[in-house]
């Protein structure tokens, strides 16, 4: 079964997200899988030989040098030529559009691919020439995205499966109206291209539950698949308890960190009970980083490579899972599911989310009893007060054990092939 994947990110099996994509991939023969993506980068996966790269940044070139190529076709075994100064500008460029919401911005980039520079021969003979069984479409929240979906739909004329990770759909997720403005010209086309789909995969059981009554479906859940371990027993816990954070305290997460803290020096105070660490690559400010070094049971850390997580949780005890609090930033997390939950199911340790319960991550960690949830800032303390070597074994457990119930690679991989043959070979 050749499959055509159609997404965002460069393909690169060392990256937390694009990772995704080795995680969910990686039984297929590296031959009959094709990348089609849009950063200015050279892929880094064994699980793929075709690619086609889309530059952002030349369709704006072709725009003053109207024969630019703005795509290029090339296999593993060859090399694309990257301009790195071109790419570091694209890179800066996206962030700053994605971590500020520029409407302005989004739109003049939405304006760029309506004028359709990226609609070349060139990914017309890429998508003819591979000939696809199936086309794989992870879901964005991008209208240009959702254009390329389609224009791979119309070429290809083959059966499509789309991956939806984040809320793309409703206005919920909305903050402002020009939020809601976008959102609206978002759905024209999101609707179209699930339409257009044999087979829809949702990434949380929330999601599920209200994207199946939206577009009347019947749709399957999907998530990174993890690899249980082997001869399980439940990990040793440490005195004092450690508990560890990994990941970004942007988007309103700082707040809930601070919140920790601040209950830690009440319950450090007649001894250290419980040791905090904070690895992550967000700039901290001065005034927050020196209340925090001064305090023994805090450590502020660099922060580690993908490869080096796993280690990090092998010396923790609690692993702290933490959505904002804050309500624009809430709407954005409402239905997503992050991968940093697969990947501390997998390692059989105790879980802890902290964030408002009517979130998918929160919200199925909840229901199926696999972690110490806090929904209310104020019970902080508490909570971590009464924490005891037996509760955090006893949920280390229920994760692990959550893990192989629904997460396994086992189960994953059989969820997709299956998937995807069932509308492939019709």
């Amino acid at each position: 079964m050749k499959v055509l994947i159609v997404s965002r990110n460069t393909w690169d099996d060392s990256a937390g997200i694009s990772s995704t994509l080795s995680n969910l991939f990686e039984e297929f023969e590296p031959n009959d899988v094709a990348h089609l993506y849009i950063e200015t980068k050279q892929p880094n996966t064994r699980h793929c030989n075709h690619f086609y790269q889309i530059s952002e940044f030349g369709l704006i070139k072709r725009l003053y040098k109207w024969n630019y190529k703005t795509g290029h076709a090339f296999d593993a075994d060859g090399k694309l030529f990257v301009d790195e100064s071109a790419a570091a500008k694209e890179e800066s460029t996206f962030s700053y559009v994605r971590g500020h919401r520029s409407f302005f911005l989004s739109i003049a980039r939405e304006i760029l691919w309506l004028l359709n520079g990226w609609r070349t021969k060139e990914l017309r003979r890429f998508l003819v020439d591979f000939n696809p069984d199936v086309v794989w479409f992870d879901g964005s929240p991008l209208v240009l995205m959702n254009r390329l979906y389609q224009y791979v739909l119309k070429v290809t004329k083959k059966p499509a499966a789309i991956f939806l990770m984040d809320d793309v759909y409703t206005y919920e997720s909305c903050g402002s109206f020009s939020q809601k403005v976008y959102k609206f010209w978002l759905r024209k086309h999101v609707r179209r291209v699930v339409k257009s789909c044999k087979k829809v995969f949702v990434i949380s059981p929330k999601m599920k539950r209200e994207y199946d009554k939206i577009f009347e479906i019947n749709s399957t859940i999907l998530t990174k698949g993890i690899t249980p371990i082997q001869d399980y027993s439940v990990p040793e816990v440490h005195k004092p308890i450690r508990l560890v954070y990994l990941g970004q305290i942007m988007y309103g997460r700082l707040d809930t960190i601070v919140q920790i803290v601040n209950a830690l020096q009440g319950i450090n105070k007649d001894g250290v009970k419980v040791e905090f660490s904070i690895y992550t690559n967000n700039e901290i400010s001065l005034e927050i980083r020196d209340i925090w070094q001064s305090l023994p049971y805090v450590h502020v850390e660099k922060p580690v490579p993908y490869s080096e997580v796993p280690n990090v949780i092998c010396q923790n005890d609690i692993l702290l899972f933490v959505e904002s609090f804050q309500k624009d930033q809430k709407r954005v997390a409402r239905l997503s599911f992050s991968t940093k939950i697969t990947d501390y199911l997998a390692s059989g340790k105790c879980i802890m989310g902290i964030g408002p319960a009517d979130i998918a991550p929160i919200e199925y960690l909840r229901e199926e009893d696999a972690a110490i949830i806090v929904s209310d800032l104020s019970e902080v303390e508490n909570v971590l007060s009464g924490l005891s070597e037996e509760t955090v074994r006893a949920y280390a457990q229920k994760a692990y054990e959550l893990g192989v119930k629904n997460h396994s690679k086992e189960l994953v991989h059989k969820t997709i092939t299956e998937g995807l043959q069932s509308i492939a070979f019709v």
